[in-house]
């Protein structure tokens, strides 16, 4: 599988998804309210998203995983199994 990845962390309301490339699913979807707490924490940095080139497989592994972690059941995983992966 072939994921794109789509930041604007650097606007006003910033967003995040994580697509499909072949097919445009949408696996991951961060809206402004979700994203502001974990950039003012410092767990998202604008700057990984600028300079990632021969990086996109460890940060998306990283998006993921923030996924899971912010919740007992991966809600925001579109491939819940019910499981923590």
């Amino acid at each position: 599988m072939t994921y794109q990845i789509d930041a604007w962390l650097e606007r006003k309301e910033p967003e995040l998804r994580v697509t499909l490339r072949n097919s445009g699913v949408v696996v991951l979807h961060w809206h402004s309210e979700e994203l502001k707490p974990m950039l003012e924490s410092g767990l998202l940095n604008p700057q990984d998203f600028c300079c990632c080139q021969g990086r996109e497989q460890e940060l998306l592994r990283e998006l993921f995983l923030l996924a899971c972690s912010e919740t007992e059941r991966c809600e925001n995983c579109r491939f819940d199994t019910g499981a923590r992966h």
